[in-house]
């Protein structure tokens, strides 16, 4: 169970919280990877936790947060910002104890009063005041006794509650009914029974007006309410189901509703079947779900580089251990191949499996060029490993025995959130969570320089604005930025020729430092480009045309001949000459165009994940996938009107052409060639001279692991 907390001092910062059934709260520090803050509930298992609205805390409040727990009571928690004693999170009072599990909660806009729904039937509403029990509403019936459907053992759940902007309590239970219940009287105004297993989540609009259900039978319920549609006056509560879709297949496990910028609500449903859609609110009969993938989960996989063993070496990155893989040498050239497939002179081995001690999950990993040493970090230190073998003949018998030695780290280096070796492996480029980049060299095990050039320096102003806050209060109850954690660096990549670094900022320093420079309250970022050799910032590029700062970086590409690669938001892709630190004549025309990337990359389903380029030298050709495609970009080719707009027309071509795209080298517009996958893509990469590794993840295997769905009789079955 997940939720937010929201600081209260006017700035757009939220805070982690999670809790599980092992009796733990915990607030997250997302730069760390760390919990900041932990507490036990006092109440066993914790089944829901829900934040207080935000719009009625006054400024230096905590914020408050409440959970269910197993015992059948309901608490109340605070969050206190700051890294003081005193700070973190904090039990501030228990309300009176019910028959029952409590499941569910829902907090009265006015803050006021706070619904528990528990495992006996029941809705109790509290009075978040007094801490008394103010009305207590029968949902479902639990009999005395057995009958011919229910046994007197049955348990009635009320999995969630909604309170609506009018103050009218929804309920969603274990009977599939979805019930609305008056604000001052709690009597029924409208009972659905449209899903026909139980009802997991439940989302609103902002305005209220309209309130979408689902649960276990897969199914995202639509109910309207009638007042403006039969012009009837505030208060008329007429209820009605209007609509449903069923885009997941497995059950659905949580409902969330977003605000756009233009203020309307858009819907995010989370399924078992590993699904995270979005629907327009306002308009959900008219439009399709659409697949969140804006932001990628970071690749788990890397491999050994051009010029090291052949054939490379494949390490996969699990929770609490490592693979090695050693990849599959083909029979022959691709060319050679037909239908497409290719025999293979050797299958893939696995080498061996490295398990981690301790209880924590891994940060990041990397292997070295030539494959023989692994860097691997968690939240609390960084370790090593030389990859050895018993025999001499490993690289010709697959069935040789591997062995794995550990390395301590050099001094002044702990956790890692980022790890990269350079590609002549001489030297390996650790990131700590506070942004700073360490250099180690792997010849002398020290850290040989610290990188912190491309770090936020704090004015004289943000100083005394600091030493001020501080001197007030040593405890602050409203949680900020710093609270947070967001991780400074997101990406960092050393150029095959070993002459560039380039660190991928995701933020310019913490928020009071902007305020008390006068800059604007959103975190920016930046692109910065340093000298290998000298260890020196070459270069902080500026954001680029059109862009008033930095958006968000997915993927990072650095090729020998100093061309930069950055991947953004709806599959934009920007290019720089870092030697001329000025964009590359393929994106200087798509500026001119006005757009960030060719209509065949922003129309490439997903969101770019991974780049690489080809390794030839003076070659100007890069990989990119998503998800669920990949491209082959050609930088040298030109930018045409065709490349940087779709007419219906060439729309209605390209579905005749079939999903999978194949144009040539000379007719591709924009040179970008795009190919859709059937399975997931985990990994896309340049191996060699002539050869790229592509690592699907077969959907039908993913679906193996998953629970079954429930059972709904098909016509014709």
């Amino acid at each position: 169970m997940t939720t937010t907390a929201s600081n209260n001092n006017g700035l757009a910062s939220y805070v982690l919280l999670s809790s599980s059934l092992d009796g733990r709260v915990r607030a997250w520090d997302l730069s760390s990877g760390r919990a900041r803050s932990e507490t036990d509930s006092r109440g066993g298992a914790v089944w829901a936790m829900e934040a207080a609205p935000t719009s009625r805390v006054k400024a230096g409040e905590a914020q408050r947060v409440a959970i269910a727990c197993d015992d059948g009571c309901a608490r109340i928690i605070t969050m206190v910002g700051g890294t003081d004693v005193g700070a973190g999170l904090a039990h501030k009072r228990s309300f009176l104890r019910v028959q029952g599990r409590l499941l569910s909660l829902a907090w009265h806009p006015s803050e006021e009063l706070l619904a528990c729904g528990s495992s006996r039937g029941m809705a109790h509403v509290m009075d978040c005041m007094n801490f008394n029990e103010l009305t207590r509403i029968t949902i479902g019936y639990v009999p005395e006794k057995a009958s011919e459907f229910l046994s007197s053992t049955d348990e009635h759940c009320v999995w969630s509650l909604l309170y609506l902007p009018d103050g009218v309590l929804v309920s969603g239970d274990s009977d599939g009914a979805v019930t609305f219940w008056d604000s001052k009287f709690s009597t029924e105004l409208a009972r659905y029974t449209q899903h026909k297993a139980d009802v997991l989540a439940l989302a609103s609009t902002p305005s209220g007006n309209k309130v979408f259900a689902s649960g276990v039978d897969s199914q995202v319920a639509e109910f309207e309410k009638l007042d403006e549609v039969l012009d009837k006056d505030e208060g008329y509560n007429k209820w009605a189901y209007t609509s449903s879709k069923r885009p997941h297949t497995h059950d659905v496990r949580a409902l969330a509703m977003a605000t756009s910028p233009n203020g309307d609500g858009i819907l995010v449903s989370a399924g078992n079947d590993a699904q995270l859609l979005a629907y327009p609110a306002e308009t959900f009969r008219k439009h399709h779900p659409i697949r969140v993938v804006s932001v990628p989960q970071r690749t788990p996989i890397s491999t050994s580089n051009a010029g090291g063993p052949e054939p490379p070496v494949l390490l996969v990155e699990h929770a609490r251990h490592l693979d090695v893989w050693r990849i599959g040498e083909s029979r022959g050239r691709a060319e050679q191949a037909k239908e497409g497939l290719m025999k293979l002179a050797a299958a893939p081995a696995h080498m061996l499996r490295a398990e981690l001690a301790g209880t924590r999950h891994i940060l990041c990993s990397a292997i070295s060029p030539d494959g023989k040493t692994i860097a691997v970090s968690d939240t609390m230190s960084m370790r090593l490993f030389e990859i050895g073998s018993s025999s001499e003949e490993s690289s010709s018998n697959n069935s040789a025995m591997w062995s794995v030695r550990r390395q301590e780290p050099p001094a002044g280096v702990s956790a890692a959130q980022i790890l990269t070796f350079a590609p002549d492996g001489k030297n390996l480029v650790a990131v700590s969570a506070t942004g700073v980049v360490s250099v180690i060299d792997l010849d002398d095990w020290v850290v040989s320089n610290t990188l912190k050039s491309h770090l936020p320096k704090s004015s004289s102003a943000a100083k005394a604005l600091a030493a001020a806050t501080h001197s007030k209060s040593h405890i602050s109850s409203v949680i900020t930025v710093n609270d947070i954690g967001v991780p400074i660096v997101s990406h960092v990549q050393v150029s095959s020729d070993n002459q560039w670094l380039v660190v991928v900022t995701a933020r310019g320093g913490n928020e009071s430092d902007r305020m008390a420079d006068g800059l604007s309250g959103t975190i920016g970022g930046g692109v910065h480009v340093y000298n290998f050799d000298t260890l020196k910032l070459h270069v902080s590029l500026p954001p680029p045309k059109n862009h008033a700062s930095w958006p968000p970086i997915s993927a990072v590409a650095l090729s020998s001949n100093g061309v930069l690669a950055l991947a953004g938001p709806n599959n934009a892709l920007f290019t720089y000459d870092v030697d001329r630190v000025k964009p590359t004549k393929w994106s200087a025309a798509l500026i001119e165009a006005g757009v960030d990337a060719p209509t065949a990359l922003r129309e490439m389903p997903g969101q770019i994940c991974g780049l690489s380029f080809d390794p030839k030298p003076k070659m100007s050709v890069i990989m990119a996938y998503t998800p669920t495609a990949i491209a082959r970009v050609d930088l040298s080719a030109k930018i045409s009107a065709e490349a940087t707009t779709t007419t219906k027309k060439k729309r209605r071509r390209e579905r005749e052409r079939g999903s999978a795209e194949n144009y040539s080298s000379s007719d591709a517009p924009g040179g970008v060639r795009v190919l859709k996958l059937n399975d997931p893509c985990l990994y896309l990469g340049y191996a060699d001279v002539d050869k790229a590794l592509l690592v699907e993840r077969p959907w039908a295997d993913v679906l193996k692991s998953m629970s079954q769905p429930l059972y709904r009789h098909r016509f014709g079955t």
